[in-house]
C-alpha cells in the first residue's frame, strides 16, 4: 500500500494554522512511488517528512491523539492498496476525535463522530454502532475478523521508515554486549539511531548475504570496504560494542567512532535500508535531508543507489533535500517543489504542473534554476526574470 494523496490542516482559523495542498486551492499534495521534495529555506520540507511520521504513529496506535504536540489538526488521504482506493479522513480537535471515515473503492466502512460511530462489521454483515475513547482512532483497533479492512493501514503506519540523515544515525549509540540481542525482538525502523543492533539482527537473519549488499551499496557511493562486523570499540574508555569496517586502503578495522560523520550516516542508512529490503516489511521510507555532510558525488550517487533499490518494488521513498548539486542530478520527475505563501505550503509537481516540468527542458537552465526562478509556478512566463536574474 502506498500514499496518493494527502491534505493536511492544523490549527485551522488560528494563527499557528499551517497547511500543505497541491499548487491551488482545496487541490492535495501527490506522490509516486519515489519521491524528491525541494523547496527553498522554512518552506516546509522537515514539515512534511513530521506530518507522515506523525500519521504512521497514529494509524499504527504507537501514540494517542492526546499526546500530540499539535492536537488541532485534520487529515484528508488516499492510499492504494493493490489498486483498491482507501480513503481516510480524520480529523481532531484538542486531542479528540471529532471526525473519521474510511472508504473501500467509494464504500464506506466506517463513520464515526466524536467516541461513537458506525462501523462495518464482517461476520454480521452490517454496519454496528461501537463506542471508544477519544483520543484513539478506530482504525487502530486490532480486530482482523470483524475489521480486516484495518489492517493494511495499521501495517502501513507500523513499517514505515524514518531516517533523519542530518543527525546521528545512531552513531553514538553503542551495545555493552553484543551477544543480548534477543532474536525474538521487534526493530524499530522508525528509531535510526538502532543500527547497531539491526546489523546484528541481520547478520543473524540473513546471513552473508546482508552484509554483502552492505559492502556492494558502499562500493557504488565511493566507500570501499571489504568486511563490516560489530566488534568492541579500540579506544574508548568503557567496555562497548560497534560497526566496524576494513577499508581498502587503511591496514586496521575503522569502527563507528572513527569514522567520518558522513561515512557513518551513509553506512547507517544502508544497514537499515537492506535489513528492511530482505524483511519485505517496509511500506513507505522517510529520509529528511538525503546527502546531508557528503560529497556531491557520494550525494548523488546515494540517491540513485536508493532509487534503483526501490524501484519496481513495494516501497515508497520519500526524500528531502536542500543540496543544489543533488537537485541538479535528479531529473524532475521525482521532483515535488514546495512554494511557501501565507500558512500554507503549495507542493507544485509532474502530476499537477505536467506541461510547465516539460517545457522547463527547453530553457537550457540546470534544475536548481528551476526552483532558484520559480519557474515551477510559470513557466516561460517568467522568459524574462529568469533572463534578468
Amino acid at each position: 500500500m502506498f500514499l496518493k494523496t494527502i491534505k493536511f490542516c492544523r490549527f485551522k482559523g488560528q494563527k499557528y494554522e499551517w497547511s500543505m495542498e497541491g499548487k491551488s486551492d482545496e487541490q492535495p499534495v501527490s506522490f509516486q512511488k519515489i519521491n524528491l521534495i525541494v523547496g527553498k529555506n522554512a518552506t516546509g520540507k522537515s514539515k512534511t517528512i513530521n506530518v507522515i511520521r506523525q500519521l504512521s504513529d497514529l494509524l499504527s496506535g504507537d501514540v494517542k491523539l492526546s499526546q500530540l504536540m499539535y492536537n488541532t489538526s485534520s487529515y484528508d488521504l488516499l492510499f492504494d492498496d493493490n489498486g483498491k482506493d482507501v480513503s481516510y479522513v480524520l480529523e481532531f480537535e484538542e486531542g479528540k476525535v471529532k471526525q473519521e471515515v474510511l472508504q473501500i473503492n467509494g464504500v464506506v466502512k466506517l463513520q464515526r463522530n466524536s467516541h461513537t460511530g458506525t462501523m462495518f462489521y464482517e461476520k454480521a454483515n452490517t454496519d454496528l454502532e461501537f463506542q471508544m475513547e477519544e483520543d484513539k482512532l478506530a482504525v487502530s483497533r486490532v480486530d482482523n475478523i470483524q475489521q480486516p479492512f484495518f489492517e493494511p493501514l495499521q501495517n502501513w503506519g507500523k513499517s514505515l521508515n524514518h531516517y533523519r540523515f542530518g543527525g546521528q544515525l545512531g552513531k553514538n549509540s553503542l551495545l555493552r554486549d553484543k551477544n543480548a540481542i534477543k532474536e525474538d525482538k521487534e526493530v524499530d525502523l522508525k528509531d535510526s539511531d538502532d543500527v547497531t543492533e539491526i546489523f546484528i539482527k541481520g547478520e543473524n537473519q540473513f546471513g552473508e548475504e546482508f552484509t554483502n549488499r552492505i559492502i556492494e551499496d558502499m562500493s557504488k557511493i565511493a566507500y570501499h570496504i571489504s568486511t563490516i562486523s560489530v566488534d568492541i570499540l579500540k579506544f574508548f574508555p568503557l567496555p562497548a560494542f560497534g560497526i566496524g569496517v576494513k577499508e581498502s586502503d587503511i591496514e586496521d578495522i575503522t569502527d563507528q567512532k572513527e569514522m567520518s560523520q558522513g561515512m557513518f550516516r551513509a553506512l547507517s542508512l544502508l544497514v537499515q535500508l537492506n535489513f528492511s529490503l530482505l524483511s519485505k516489511t517496509p511500506s513507505c521510507i522517510l529520509i529528511d535531508d538525503i546527502g546531508e555532510g557528503l560529497d556531491y558525488e557520494r550525494s548523488k550517487s546515494l540517491i540513485d543507489l536508493i532509487i534503483e533499490k526501490v524501484k519496481g518494488s513495494s516501497v515508497q521513498v520519500i526524500m528531502t533535500t536542500n543540496d543544489r548539486f543533488v537537485m541538479n542530478n535528479i531529473p524532475l520527475e521525482y521532483w515535488s517543489v514546495i512554494h511557501r505563501v501565507p500558512k500554507k505550503s503549495l507542493f507544485y509537481n509532474y502530476q499537477n504542473s505536467k506541461e510547465i516540468f516539460d517545457d522547463f527542458k527547453y530553457s537550457g537552465l540546470s534544475n536548481f534554476d528551476f526552483l532558484r526562478t520559480e519557474f515551477y509556478t510559470i513557466g516561460f512566463e517568467s522568459e524574462e526574470n529568469i533572463t534578468e536574474q
